[in-house]
């Protein structure tokens, strides 16, 4: 009789609430079909294919989730998915993930704390490491096969030129022969170091033992404040600090230059004022890399006429540099930063706070040139600033719903899928604000690889209505005239 009495229950479970009412037998039911569901979603959760969370991929792994490094070439949109059956969708995706769609896999792309190479650190299931591994065995054939072949050739190239100084007629001649053959030697040399690196790395099976993915942020900011150089790596990449003679010497080996084909040094004075040195990569008729050095007068703004390395060796190199340094203003005993495109350098100029104000009218370390576009950024970003911020919100997030995607993008998980391009405001270990542009569209990309376009508002709404019960999301719109 008790039992068929009606009653009323306060349930909380895993975060949400719950007002239940029935009988007692009723309520026990309630209960038990509310934990059977939260199981069911959790499950379902876990299982969805696709580009996935950190927290996710630990959760889901059977054992420890092993962190691969994945040659960069499989990053590369190669293949065209427009009349591919097994495959949604059309267009040019990446060899990674036409092969993570087509088995059904998870993944974590971590943030590169060494983008200087050419390999992508990836968190995958432990359970998956098999297919992975597979994945990373064949193109990583190919890697040492392509640079054994320009190993053959630079030795056919050095004895075919040491056959020429033989037959030599003149010292100028001669001379100019055994330059082509040191550079050659150089670039040899340089190539076997890479051919011995990929070799090494296919031998452990491109796994990255988690204290070795986080000790490739030496040199970085991430040593001392790792939360600055993962908003950094959003942006310009992680930037790293070296000394002049050990980024500075001379590269003969396309297999270290950049898709850029340039590199910016950058070395902070006194007042936090930046100056910067351009290096551009050239090859010569021989197939051998040389630089060519960009520098402006720190005091007169004045451009310094180009200096190359072409024809020195790296010793006699060496003793020309600090020369090249004094030009640009720097100092050789002091580190710079280094960074693999312009694009990147207007992210790392927008990132630091330089303050003009306190610089010296006179004999200050920095060019006119630098000077002018800097001011520029900033000028252009506080005319531009009060513009956006009527259109901008932001809204607060788990920060495991932030995540870059497979092209490195910053990117918002959504409903089992990945929102391209929110801006990243700030974030802490628990939580993350992201910004929104009500009217600007967006690329969404579902588990199932299928793209769609929202707004921001169609995006606010659904965090908002996914919520279910959990902490609401707080958002703060910013309008017009607003306070």
């Amino acid at each position: 009789m008790a039992d068929e009495i009606a009653q009323v229950v306060d349930l909380e479970y895993k975060g949400i609430y719950y007002l239940l009412k029935g009988t007692k037998a009723m309520i026990t039911s309630m209960v038990s079909a509310i934990k059977a569901l939260h199981t069911w979603q959790h499950k379902k959760w876990l299982e969805k294919p696709g580009s996935c969370s950190w927290q996710k991929i630990q959760e889901a792994s059977e054992g420890m989730a092993p962190i691969l490094e994945f040659p960069a070439e499989m990053f590369e949109k190669t293949i065209d998915i427009t009349n591919d059956k097994s495959i949604k969708g059309e267009g040019f995706i990446s060899p990674f993930e036409y092969y993570c769609r087509q088995n059904g896999l998870r993944y974590c792309i971590m943030p590169d704390l060494n983008p200087y190479d050419d390999y992508i650190p990836v968190a995958v299931l432990a359970q998956d490491f098999g297919m992975h591994d597979e994945q990373i065995k064949s193109f990583m054939r190919k890697r040492v096969e392509k640079e054994e072949a320009v190993k053959v050739d630079y030795d056919k190239k050095i004895g075919e030129a040491k056959e020429r100084l033989e037959n030599a007629e003149s010292p100028e001649e001669k001379k100019e022969i055994e330059n082509e053959i040191r550079e050659l030697e150089e670039g040899k040399s340089q190539n076997e170091t890479l051919l011995q690196e990929s070799k090494e790395k296919m031998e452990r099976n491109n796994i990255l033992e988690f204290a070795d993915y986080l000790k490739q942020g030496k040199g970085s900011c991430f040593e001392d404040d790792p939360e600055k150089a993962l908003n950094q790596a959003q942006t310009c990449g992680v930037v790293k600090e070296f000394m002049a003679d050990d980024c500075m010497y001379p590269i003969r080996d396309s297999g270290l230059v950049p898709d850029s084909k340039e590199v910016f040094y950058n070395q902070k004075t006194g007042d936090d004022i930046l100056l910067t040195v351009k290096r551009s990569f050239e090859v010569d008729e021989n197939g051998v890399v040389y630089s060519v050095y960009e520098v402006t007068d720190p005091v007169s703004g004045a451009k310094k006429a180009p200096i190359s390395d072409k024809g020195y060796s790296k010793e006699a190199w060496m003793e020309r540099l600090p020369q090249l340094l004094k030009q640009a203003g720097m100092l050789r005993n002091q580190p710079c930063s280094v960074v693999r495109s312009e694009e990147g350098l207007k992210d790392y100029i927008m990132s630091m706070d330089v303050n003009f104000t306190h610089a010296r009218e006179e004999g200050q370390n920095i060019s006119d040139t630098m000077r002018v576009e800097m001011e520029q950024v900033k000028k252009d970003t506080a005319q531009t600033e009060r513009y956006i911020k009527s259109y901008y919100s932001t809204v607060t997030v788990p920060a495991t719903q932030i995540m870059p995607n497979e092209k490195q993008i910053l990117s918002l998980e959504l409903d089992d899928g990945l929102v391209e391009g929110v801006s990243l405001v700030g974030m802490d270990s628990d939580n993350a604000k992201i910004s929104l542009r009500s009217d600007a569209k967006y690329t969404y990309t579902g588990a199932d690889g299928q793209e769609k376009v929202l707004t921001g508002d169609q995006i606010m709404k659904a965090l908002s209505d996914n919520k279910q019960g959990e902490k609401v999301v707080q958002i703060v719109t910013q309008k017009a005239g607003g306070r």
